[in-house]
């Protein structure tokens, strides 16, 4: 699949440089597909439709704008996207938001975003009583053990072929890694940039 445009983290870029304009194909009413996408846990918070004249605005103010009952609309006013990409095999664009809107969003707490910004806060905020914050206090030799564990227990669980084990397995090797790239602080949109590099 071939895009247009990157992921960017952190202050987001001038959205002009991510995408050309004059590549998008629109169909006979003048619009082009749009999905807006969490870039920290992937969920597709909206779909909708864009012209020319919403794309242009869009990437001169760094908002972003749709059409909707044939008018140019602002889809958040408090929302920048940090990226814009074209798919030109599904002719379709993909805006990707760092922070969506809670209403949109659904459950944040069953979403790795979601359980990553607790980790962020054990970190911050240290409780004694906190597995999590035991892990921080144990340093990065403790950390590291316990992701060699869990990565050795998913071998295991995929040797034996037991689906939920594997599963639960997984889920805690996740869990130990989210806490590293909380101890070192990477943010979790680095890894999701760096799965959708892997998209390409």
């Amino acid at each position: 699949m071939t895009f247009s445009g990157v992921m960017a983290a952190g202050k987001p870029p001038e959205l002009g440089n991510l995408i050309d304009i004059d590549k998008i194909r629109y169909d006979d009413q003048g619009l082009v597909a749009i999905a807006i996408q969490d870039i920290l846990n992937g969920g597709i918070l909206a779909l909708g439709s864009m012209n020319r004249e919403a794309l242009q605005k869009t990437l001169v103010t760094q908002q972003l704008w749709w059409v909707q009952q044939s008018q140019i609309q602002l889809w958040h006013p408090d929302i920048m996207p940090e990226s814009i990409r074209y798919d030109h095999q599904g002719n379709f664009l993909v805006a990707g938001v760092a922070h969506s809107p809670s209403q949109l969003n659904g459950s944040a707490g069953h979403t790795l975003a979601g359980l990553f910004q607790v980790i962020c806060d054990r970190r911050d905020h240290p409780n004694s009583q906190s597995y999590t914050c035991k892990l921080f206090a144990g340093g990065d030799n403790k950390i590291l053990k316990k992701i060699g564990e869990e990565a050795a227990e998913v071998v295991m669980a995929c040797k034996d072929d037991e689906p939920q084990a594997i599963a639960s397995e997984v889920a805690d090797l996740f869990y130990h890694s989210l806490v590293a790239l909380a101890y070192h602080q990477v943010d979790l949109r680095n890894v999701y940039e760096q799965l959708e590099a892997r998209r390409q």
